[in-house]
């Protein structure tokens, strides 16, 4: 029978909160999870104004005036609470991590994308969502005070298993609250160290508390400032695919290589997402109606005009020449497997082809629509980070949720992402050995190719380190700008910034790290436009005919380009290890990141080695062979009869063969009866 159950209260020792719930352990087991049950969820309830005004803090009572609002303060915590945690690990449904959180500023942060780097014991630093509980209703203070509860999700069991039930440690590095679904991230470095029991958790059911906590200053840690790059492998254009490898760089003070050698590993997070098609266009007409939709569905283009938008493979030329892999329009188009094209079209219902790529990826809708601007060609609009992001976020407004990182709407994101790859939340641990491939497709042609089509493609494929420090024989800030970018496969934009960054870091006594983190696949491809009324007889006919006719023309107006995205990076910790030592953990401060790279426009749309330098291989070919001509002029008739007489011997051959199986047989094989009539036949003619 349960006894009795008082309310549950805080105190604060040092700094921090103590939890005391006061229960009576009856002998039935479904009474006592009736009543933990209560415990958890009544303290949860508990507006954060009521835990405050029964706290200590510091040794003194807790005092509103010690909390004033404050518009140049960041948010700091006030404490990090543990709650039921016992001796008995059969007695432990009750444990639970909370923090409470001083909000100066008074700000309306998000009730989701919270959280909070936090160490436990001798486990590696790790990232918890925050779940939000209250925050202060007093007039007058509305907002100043938050309530979360950590959620520990699977790492619950392992966390009570490695605390050691006398001290038991945890050190909050730092938390992130988000704001219009912008996270923060803002230092803490403190540890908590817990120990003795609340009331009813000890060894004596009846037992008073004996929780206490002491607060002390975590220095191991480093606050980083994250620089992102990208680097696209040139090389010929084969499909629209380039290989992309994101990279970020930043400054980590020379003290921690000094004192825990050599930087080994570091540990990241990201949720990974391929963007729908986006589209460039030189067509202000298309763009105006496209632009309109914000990412939503093409068939609501218009009710009086019909589209289309049409990109194959890459054009192969010869002497005959373009041409390219065909696409079956009017027959089952999923069986071009091979070939990576993009169709987007109001008007082909007949067709039923609504938008589509390589294989059974279809689409009908794009992440974002650009204009090139009046009388720019494709070829020379890029689109900056900025600019992709602003697009996506106001598109993001008009299609609304379910969002990604906070802000980002899932209808602009395809289902899948490369293959080999994880959609959505990835935690990577990336040694500094670890290789990261780049590829480039490179096409050549032969004097066969070159006069009646087609190419060889040989994918040449190289590795690079996963980490780089500034210290590393291979980090060369020496050359141009473009040498250093294809020497650390960066983007030859950001070399500008990295350098400064290496200077200051040289001046500081830091060093520079470089982290290359992501691989994945990069779509940039030209296109044709067109478009006609609704009214038209075979609309679909028209616009097929009309694109294939600019196609054969070359009369590009646009690309379509899809890249991968990382949102929410971070980076937890770094690892560092001395020769012959242990692995050292230093947890890292940062602000996650959306990374969204710009785009870039399509390499050369044509399989060759270079125009000239065809024309060049043929005007050779030609001039080597007049001059053999000319050499072998002279005995150009034996060299005649010479062939003549090869390819007639194997006739000469054959009449011989003929021939000897026509000749009749000698005397002396003629059987001895032959002989003797002759002879009678010889007498006879003399007797007449």
């Amino acid at each position: 029978m349960l006894r009795s159950k008082t309310k549950q209260f805080l105190t604060m020792t040092a700094a921090a909160f103590l939890l005391a719930a006061v229960v009576v352990f009856p002998a039935c087991t479904a009474a006592v999870s009736h009543a933990a049950e209560d415990v958890v969820a009544d303290f949860e309830a508990q507006n954060v104004w009521a835990d405050l005004q029964n706290s200590v803090i510091a040794g003194e009572p807790f005092d509103i005036m010690d909390y004033p609002k404050n518009t140049s303060i960041d948010p700091s915590v006030i404490t990090f609470a543990e709650m039921g945690y016992s001796y008995d690990v059969n007695n432990q449904d009750d444990f639970g991590l909370y923090l409470y959180i001083y909000n100066p500023k008074e700000c309306a942060y998000d009730v989701t994308r919270n959280r909070v780097q936090l160490k436990c014991g001798s486990l590696a630093t790790a990232n918890y969502s925050l779940t939000f509980l209250n925050y202060c209703s007093e007039k007058g203070y509305e907002g100043r005070f938050y309530k979360y509860r950590i959620e520990l999700g699977d790492a619950r069991q392992e966390m009570l298993r490695n605390l050691n039930e006398h001290a038991r440690s945890y050190t909050v590095v730092s938390f992130e609250l988000s704001r219009s679904g912008v996270s923060e991230s803002y230092t803490c470095a403190q540890t908590y160290t817990y120990s003795g029991y609340a009331a009813g958790y000890g060894s004596e059911p009846d037992g008073e508390s004996t929780l206490t906590c002491a607060v002390d200053g975590f220095e191991r840690y480093v606050e980083l400032d994250v620089h992102q790059t990208v680097y696209r492998a040139q090389g010929d254009f084969y499909e629209g695919q380039q290989s992309q490898l994101n990279s970020c760089y930043f400054r980590v003070p020379g003290k921690y290589f000094t004192d825990y050698g050599d930087l080994t590993k570091i540990v990241a997070e990201w949720y990974e997402y391929l963007t729908n098609p986006i589209l460039v266009t030189e067509t202000d007409y298309l763009y105006q109606r496209l632009y309109a939709l914000h990412g939503g569905d093409v068939h609501a283009f218009s009710p009086a005009t019909d589209f289309l938008i049409y990109s194959t493979s890459n054009k192969d030329t010869s002497w005959l020449g373009g041409k390219s892999k065909g696409l079956g329009w009017a027959s089952d188009v999923d069986t071009y497997e091979d070939d990576y094209y993009f169709v987007f079209g109001d008007g082909l219902r007949d067709l039923g082809i609504k938008g589509m790529a390589s294989g059974n990826m279809r689409f009908d809708s794009f992440a974002a629509v650009f204009y090139t601007g009046q009388n720019i060609s494709y070829t020379e609009r890029s689109v900056t980070s900025s600019e992709l992001e602003n697009q996506l976020l106001l598109n993001s407004d008009s299609l609304g949720g379910p969002y990604y990182g906070g802000r980002y709407s899932s209808a602009l994101f395809t289902e899948y992402v490369n293959d080999g790859h994880v959609r959505g939340y990835n935690q990577k641990t990336i040694h500094k050995d670890d290789i990261k491939d780049i590829w480039w497709n490179i096409t050549t042609k032969d004097f066969w190719q070159t006069a009646f089509g087609g190419y060889a493609v040989e994918t040449i494929y190289d590795g690079v380190k996963a980490i780089v420090t500034s210290a590393d024989k291979d980090f060369d800030l020496s050359g141009s700008d473009a040498d250093i970018a294809e020497r650390l496969k960066i983007g030859i934009g950001d070399v500008p910034g990295l350098k400064a960054e290496c200077a200051k870091a040289e001046r500081l006594g830091e060093r520079l790290v470089l982290l290359r983190y992501g691989e994945s696949t990069y779509y940039s491809i030209p296109c044709v436009e067109s478009y006609c009324s609704s009214s038209e007889d075979d609309i679909d006919e028209t616009l097929v005919k009309d694109s294939l006719v600019k196609w054969s023309r070359d009369e590009f107006s646009a690309y379509i380009a899809q890249e991968t995205v990382y949102l929410d990076f971070d980076i937890i910790s770094l690892w560092f290890k001395a020769d012959g030592g242990a692995e050292t953990e230093v947890p890292v401060v940062m602000s996650p990141q959306d990374v969204i790279s710009p785009l870039d426009t399509p390499l050369d749309e044509n399989y060759h080695n270079g125009q000239w330098k065809d024309a060049w291989t043929i005007i050779l070919a030609v001039l080597l062979l007049i001059l053999l001509v000319a050499l072998l002029w002279p005995v150009m008739p034996y060299i005649v009869k010479a062939v003549v007489w090869v390819v007639l011997l194997p006739f000469r051959l054959i009449k011989m063969i003929v021939d000897a199986c026509k000749k009749p047989k000698s005397n002396a094989e003629a059987p001895p009866d032959a002989e003797k009539l002759k002879e009678k036949k010889t007498k006879a003619e003399k007797k007449r």
